[in-house]
């Protein structure tokens, strides 16, 4: 039994599985707490994105299903909050991610479409420069508490989800590390915890979850928390690698993640959140 996923997705916007077929994967796994979190509508998004007309669908089906689970597991209504999202009333929590970057009029240009169009923007906006484009990243991220209001950030470092493929980034240099961790401690001081996210891994593009391990451990230094979340696509994916991200969290010197809950975030033992309880 594992306690909770927060950080999933439907066919109304990018997944494989709908809301339905979500919930009931959850309670099959033992779930005693479960989120859906569909991406904001944005109006340059691509379409991945809950579509506007598909916002109240999502609200209304993840409501009904929130009832008739009562009692049984608890679900949460979320959404992953675009930097660029609208942000609709009366959810009970928001993710605050940054996937693309405004750098013309009308017109977003994403970080994880793919490595190649990741180069076409570096090459376009960014006079080749690798890092000039992950400082411009990382300057969002940090602005996402005071933009979306999140409860928590998603995936920190998917700038950096083609790199184990093409090594286009050092993550170990100083011109990466310096606006990262400024991003990482300004986050931190404004008491706003980051996501383990295993999605990456789930699907290919990664063997580590988000964030790195390097960031991880500085997080901790920082006085950070954490929650653990699977950006699941697709119902048989809830839940994925999370052993390795607690053996990850674990080596980072974390003694606990967080619990979303009717009150908020709740701290959970390694040993409560793998084996379930109260």
């Amino acid at each position: 039994m594992l306690l909770g996923d927060f950080h999933t997705h439907s066919t109304l916007d990018d997944g494989k599985s709908t809301l339905e077929e979500m919930a009931a994967a959850a309670y099959a796994l033992g779930m005693t707490h479960f989120g859906f979190s569909g991406h904001s509508f944005e109006e340059y998004g691509q379409d991945f994105c809950l579509s506007k007309k598909n916002v109240p669908v999502y609200l209304e089906t993840a409501r009904k299903l929130q009832a008739e689970y009562r009692g049984k597991m608890e679900i949460f209504v979320g959404l992953e909050l675009d930097y660029f999202g609208e942000k609709p009333e009366g959810l009970d929590y928001a993710i605050g991610s940054v996937h693309g970057l405004r750098l013309e009029e009308g017109q977003c240009r994403y970080v994880d479409a793919s490595a190649q169009d990741s180069q076409q923007t570096v090459d376009q906006y960014f006079g080749g420069d690798w890092y000039r484009y992950t400082d411009a990243y990382y300057d969002l991220v940090a602005d996402l508490p005071r933009k979306t209001g999140c409860q928590w950030i998603g995936h920190f470092d998917l700038v950096t989800k083609f790199n184990e493929q093409v090594h286009t980034i050092d993550e170990d240099s100083p011109r990466y590390l310096r606006r990262a961790l400024e991003a990482l401690e300004y986050v931190v001081k404004q008491g706003v915890p980051l996501e383990i996210n295993t999605g990456a891994v789930a699907r290919g593009y990664r063997t580590t979850p988000y964030p790195s391990p390097i960031l991880l451990r500085k997080l901790k230094e920082f006085g950070g928390e954490i929650i653990l979340n699977s950006d699941c696509h697709h119902a048989p994916q809830l839940c994925f690698g999370f052993d390795q991200a607690v053996e990850l969290a674990r080596a980072a010197g974390f003694t606990h993640t967080n619990l979303w809950t009717r009150d908020g975030l709740r701290p959970v033992g390694w040993d409560e959140f793998r084996k379930g309880g109260t």
